[in-house]
C-alpha cells in the first residue's frame, strides 16, 4: 500500500464534477482484496481511478467518452516515458508570427482576458507542431488544467467572474498556471512495465477484455444534471480544436450541443448497468454509485441476481466538489457512496 501511495500522491489533482480522489483509499481497499492482472475503467473521468489501478502495478485501459478525459488519461496512465523538457517548453512559448486566433475571436468576453485568449491560441498553435503524440498530450493536458485552474470553479457554464472567490489559483498568470501544470503532469508520468492503453469511446462500444472492469457511470437524479459536456465544453472544444462539434452560436458561452448517453434518464442508466452487468459476466465488476442517484441500489441488486452475481456493498459518507440546482431546488451533495462489488 505504501508504495502504490507513494506513487498516487504524483497525480494531478482537479475539481473534476465526480471524481473519487477524495474515496481513493476505500477504492484501493476494494481492488486490493480482488485478485486480477488487468483492469478496464470504462468512465475514467479525471482518471484517478485508473491512476491508482496503474500505480497497483495492473495493466490498464482507460476510456472516456470525453476527449478532454481521455487526453489526461494518455498522458499519464498510456504514456509512460515522454516528459516535456526545456526545449520544448520553449517553443510551447514561444510567439508565432502567423497563428490562428479562434480563441480571441470566438470567446472574447466570455471567459478570459484579451491577453489570456491570446496566450491560449499561442500555446494552441505551438502544440500543433509537436511530433511526439504523448508529448503534445502532456501539453494539451497542461492547458487545459491552466483554463480550468483560471476559471472559477474550473467549469464554463457561466461568463464573466461571477464565482471569483478570490482564490489565488484566479490570481496567478496563465502562463504561470500552464508553466506549473507542465511540472506537475511531468512528475504523474511513469513506467509500471505494463503496457497500458487510453480509449476514447462510447462505453457501449468498448469491447476490450479484462480481469476487473470499474464503472464509475454518470449519475442520473431527478434533482440534477450529469451533463459533463455542458460544464467542460470550452477544454473539450480545446483539446478537440474545435472539430466534430457545432458551436451554439446564440448561447452565451459558445457552448455546443451534449452527447447522447443512456444515461440522460432513469430507464436509459437502468438500461446501461443491465447491458454492463450481462456483457462483463466474466469479469469482476467494481461500480461507484451514489444513494441520491437512479436506478435504486434495490434496483441494481435486482440486475445481479438476474445474472446470477454476487455483490458486496460498501457504504461510505462522501460529499461532492460542487453540486448544481436545477428547477429551483438545491442539490443535496453530501451523500452515500456506494462502491459495489459484482462477482
Amino acid at each position: 500500500m505504501k508504495q502504490t501511495f507513494e506513487q498516487y500522491k504524483k497525480f494531478p489533482p482537479s475539481r473534476y464534477m465526480g471524481s473519487k480522489n477524495k474515496i481513493i483509499k476505500e477504492l484501493y481497499k476494494v481492488f486490493n482484496k480482488l485478485k486480477f492482472d488487468s483492469a478496464l475503467d470504462l468512465f475514467s473521468g479525471s482518471s484517478s481511478v485508473s491512476y491508482l489501478l496503474k500505480s497497483m502495478g495492473k495493466k490498464v485501459i482507460s476510456n472516456d467518452y470525453l476527449y478532454f478525459s481521455s487526453n489526461i488519461s494518455r498522458s499519464i496512465i498510456e504514456n509512460s516515458n515522454y516528459k516535456l523538457n526545456k526545449k520544448d517548453i520553449k517553443n510551447l512559448l514561444s510567439r508565432p508570427k502567423k497563428y490562428n486566433k479562434f480563441v480571441q475571436n470566438k470567446f472574447k468576453g466570455i471567459f478570459y482576458s484579451k491577453s489570456e485568449n491570446d496566450f491560449i491560441d499561442i500555446i494552441r498553435h505551438n502544440i500543433k507542431r509537436i511530433n511526439n503524440s504523448y508529448k503534445k498530450s502532456l501539453a494539451l493536458a497542461a492547458l487545459t488544467r491552466a483554463c480550468q485552474k483560471k476559471q472559477s470553479r474550473g467549469i464554463f457554464t457561466f461568463k464573466g467572474k461571477r464565482y471569483d472567490d478570490g482564490r489565488a489559483d484566479l490570481k496567478k498568470s496563465f502562463e504561470q498556471q500552464f508553466l506549473e501544470a507542465i511540472e506537475i503532469f511531468n512528475k504523474a508520468v511513469f513506467s509500471n512495465k505494463k503496457k497500458n492503453l487510453s480509449l476514447s469511446k462510447n462505453f457501449s462500444k468498448v469491447n476490450n477484455k479484462c480481469d476487473l472492469v470499474y464503472i464509475d457511470p454518470p449519475y442520473y437524479s431527478k434533482y440534477s444534471d450529469n451533463e459533463y459536456v455542458r460544464r467542460y465544453h470550452f477544454v473539450e472544444g480545446l483539446v478537440r480544436d474545435w472539430k466534430g462539434v457545432k458551436i451554439q452560436e446564440k448561447s452565451i458561452v459558445k457552448k455546443f450541443k451534449k452527447y447522447p448517453s443512456m444515461f440522460d434518464t432513469q430507464q436509459g442508466s437502468y438500461n446501461a448497468i443491465d447491458m454492463l452487468v450481462k456483457k462483463y459476466s466474466k469479469s469482476k465488476i467494481v461500480m461507484s454509485y451514489s444513494s441520491n442517484s437512479l436506478p435504486s441500489l434495490s434496483e441494481i441488486k435486482s440486475i445481479t441476481d438476474k445474472y446470477n452475481r454476487k455483490v458486496n456493498i460498501k457504504k461510505i459518507k462522501h460529499t461532492y466538489s460542487f453540486g448544481t440546482q436545477k428547477k429551483g431546488k438545491k442539490i443535496k451533495n453530501s451523500v452515500e457512496e456506494y462502491i459495489i462489488t459484482i462477482k
